[in-house]
């Protein structure tokens, strides 16, 4: 049977314990004295580069809102002047209008007195040759009554009188 010792097993020798943690405090101290420095600098730079981070991504922030508000007053006042273009060229195409249609009514107005006068000459011209053909008539059917030409001068003056006087009773 094999004799192993379980009590011994289960608590440290004294003498190596003490050797143990006596190595532990000299590497301990070799690391304050020589390694500490160095690591201490290095996660200080590294706090300072996460602070300078954090500062310059606030920064940035800051600037991100300001451009942002720039850019919206600048939209707005875009908008604005896009809002007076399209103001005034409706004014411009309203007023464009109403000279169009004025000159246009002008022009109908010249056309319609244009016609009225041209209706006006050609009805009077008609009367004057309603007039004449009624003298010419008169005078044909005096002439057959009476049998001789010699009054004929005469006789138109009369007619002409008559016709004249027909006439202002149909105005």
């Amino acid at each position: 049977m094999i004799d192993i010792d379980i009590v011994g097993q289960l608590f440290p020798n004294p003498l190596t314990m003490i050797v143990q943690l006596c190595s532990t405090l000299v590497l301990f101290l070799l690391a304050r004295k020589y390694l500490w420095a160095s690591v201490k600098k290095y996660l200080d730079a590294r706090a300072q580069k996460m602070q300078a981070d954090l500062t310059a991504s606030e920064e940035a922030k800051k600037e991100a809102l300001s451009d942002r508000q720039k850019a919206l007053a600048q939209l707005q006042e875009a908008s604005g002047k896009a809002e007076d273009i399209v103001n005034a060229a409706v004014k411009q195409a309203k007023e464009e209008k109403s000279m169009i249609l004025e000159q246009a009514g002008k022009e109908a107005d010249a056309y319609k007195k244009k016609a009225r006068e041209q209706i006006e000459a050609e009805r009077l011209a008609m009367y004057s040759d309603v007039r004449t053909e009624m003298v010419e008539v008169a005078i044909a059917a005096a002439g057959k009554l009476i049998g001789s030409k010699n009054g004929a001068e005469l006789d138109r003056e009369a007619i002409d009188a008559f016709v004249k006087d027909a006439e202002s009773y149909d105005e």
